[in-house]
């Protein structure tokens, strides 16, 4: 027991050292023409209660005057394809999500980003879930994917909030 213990310890520090550095961040500037600072952090508000069910328990800071914005989130584990779906079926990721806002502009940045995995039980054997950094290059390329579409959510929501003023 104590051998297998030391091999699964071994291969877990080789393989994190053998991948590099964790992911860390997924930032972009989205382009909002026409719309003021103060339209943008509204919007952008409306759109955390909206992409994240309840911004009251999502935004962790919130400043009008920098048009700053502060939550915490998480989402699926984007997958791709049958056998990476199936290894990481219930895996989520955690992140700080914080969006600057400017005249026609904000800036989505995701940071603190997390693997999380559940619990499982499987023929009585129990395997404790984890929260891990994203280190294999696969999952940070998905993961990456992953967030550029949320951000890519993000502009389109907004605009639709911009045109749907006239009600």
């Amino acid at each position: 027991m104590k051998r297998i213990l030391i091999a699964a310890i071994l291969t877990f520090s080789v393989t994190r050292t053998f991948a590099g550095e964790p992911l860390k961040e997924v930032s972009e500037v989205v382009e909002l023409p026409n719309m003021a600072q103060k339209q943008i952090y509204d919007s952008s508000k409306i759109w955390m209660a909206k992409a994240f069910k309840s911004a009251n328990s999502v935004i962790q800071y919130e400043d009008a005057s920098t048009g700053t914005i502060v939550g915490k989130g998480n989402m699926q584990y984007p997958c791709s394809g049958t056998w990476n779906c199936l290894a990481h079926a219930d895996h989520l990721i955690l992140f700080t999500v914080k969006v600057d806002t400017k005249d026609n502009k904000a800036r989505v940045t995701f940071n603190d980003l997390l693997l999380k995995t559940k619990t499982t039980i499987n023929a009585g054997i129990v395997a404790k879930g984890y929260e891990v950094g994203i280190y294999v290059p696969k999952d940070k390329e998905l993961v990456e994917a992953g967030l550029k579409e949320v951000i890519s959510k993000y502009k389109q929501d907004i605009q639709n909030q911009k045109n749907d003023d006239n009600w």
